[in-house]
């Protein structure tokens, strides 16, 4: 296999698209959809996820903290 065949599948830029039907009963329903999640959790990552545990978790009680950042984990 040349140099440039193997250049050529590691820079592959094309996109897939899942059926229509498939991509409705997926709960991140579109690319657009996953690039705002993202910019979310990228932006503040300690309230994207205390959100997401409130809304998808059921807890006994409810946390005091989101990320303890100092070690140990």
């Amino acid at each position: 296999m040349s140099e440039s065949t193997i250049e050529s599948i590691l820079q592959e830029k094309r996109l897939f698209n899942p059926p229509a039907a498939f991509s409705q009963q997926a709960h991140i329903k579109s690319l657009e959809e996953y690039e705002q999640l993202y910019q979310r959790a990228e932006a503040d990552p300690e309230k994207f996820w205390a959100e997401l545990a409130q809304k998808e978790l059921h807890w006994f009680e409810k946390w005091d903290t989101v990320l303890d950042w100092q070690p140990p984990f």
